[in-house]
């Protein structure tokens, strides 16, 4: 048995490892909420996905590293705690007006992923099947971080291009290091595990976005059927996501495990614009039209996510292809509610 196919668990610790990024993310999210005179600019997706990307990439540092080479030890995790501290302060800085808030949320992102660079340093000492990986991934991040940081020395807009110019050498930095990683899968319970923990928390955020919107407005005749359709759109993107999750990644050889890992780039993102989405229909400032962009962009990033982790073979079973017809028609159906 190879170590992929090991029934590697995700511990307590990543799963309080979690709730710290579910808050960033909601945090980020939020950026989608406010309207101005009820139109969402095109603006705001564009810093929502910069904000989005980073708080992913913070997250999938550490995932990676925890499938392959996480000993669970007091020092391992001393620094995973370290790396949460530093993301707590991450998600305090996200904000919809993002320049004054820029220097703290890129010192705590700073933090997050030169501590990944430590933990590969350590890894390579402990074990000697670590090391290639460690000077292929810890040498492309530490470029990256080097290159990130050094927006200090410049204002907007070109601090920015130079921070993701950074992040896209750490983005492609496993890419490019298949040929090693290929040597070393990853492990094919724990990662598909550690993915899915994240959506399901997500899922449960937009449950508690549509639940939060109730307590919060005055109720009509249309209250209650749209907050029933809201709860059917995320029930049928769960059916959706865990039916193929089931079926298609757990337990089965993911290689690199790159696909699963920059896919869900965009599944957490677009669960984060359809929460969004039923948030605006059950009560919001948004105006018709941009409700039905916003419903577009959520539907369109979820559906494409999952061609492009599973394919076409996604639909091959009519209980899934059942739950995308349901899942598309009660979330295009929330805009059409809001105009009774």
């Amino acid at each position: 048995m190879s170590a992929s196919d090991v029934v590697k668990r995700a511990n307590w610790l990543e799963l309080f490892f979690d709730l710290v990024f579910v808050f960033a993310v909601a945090k980020a999210t939020h950026v989608l909420v406010h309207t101005h005179g009820g139109h969402v600019s095109a603006g705001q997706y564009g810093t929502f996905m910069l904000i989005m990307i980073p708080l992913w990439w913070a997250w999938v540092g550490h995932t990676l590293f925890a499938t392959r080479f996480d000993t669970e030890d007091t020092v391992q995790r001393l620094l995973t705690l370290t790396q949460m501290l530093a993301a707590v302060f991450l998600a305090a800085f996200v904000n919809p007006d993002f320049d004054p808030n820029y220097h703290g949320f890129l010192f705590s992102y700073l933090t997050i992923r030169a501590l990944s660079v430590v933990m590969y340093i350590r890894a390579a000492a402990l074990r000697d099947d670590a090391k290639p990986i460690a000077i292929r991934l810890g040498g492309g991040f530490t470029i990256g971080i080097c290159i990130t940081a050094t927006s200090l020395f410049f204002e907007p807009p070109w601090r920015y291009v130079v921070v993701y110019i950074g992040i896209t050498i750490e983005v492609i930095a496993p890419l490019l290091a298949r040929d090693v990683l290929k040597k070393f899968p990853v492990n094919s319970h724990h990662l598909p595990e550690r993915v899915g923990l994240l959506t399901i928390i997500l899922l449960g955020e937009s449950v508690v976005a549509l639940a939060a919107q109730l307590g919060e407005i005055a109720w009509t005749p249309m209250t209650v059927p749209t907050a029933v359709i809201g709860f059917i759109a995320v029930s049928a993107s769960w059916w959706v996501y865990f039916d193929a999750h089931d079926r298609r990644i757990m337990g089965h050889a993911l290689g690199t495990g790159q696909r699963l890992i920059y896919g869900h780039l965009g599944i957490y993102a677009s669960l984060s614009v359809i929460s969004t989405v039923i948030r605006f229909a059950i009560g919001g400032d948004i105006g018709l039209v941009d409700h039905w962009i916003m419903t577009a962009v959520g539907l369109s990033g979820f559906i494409g996510s999952m061609l492009f982790i599973h394919g076409p073979a996604l639909l091959s079973a009519w209980p899934c292809r059942t739950a995308y017809a349901v899942m598309i028609i009660a979330t295009m159906a929330l805009p059409f509610l809001r105009s009774f």
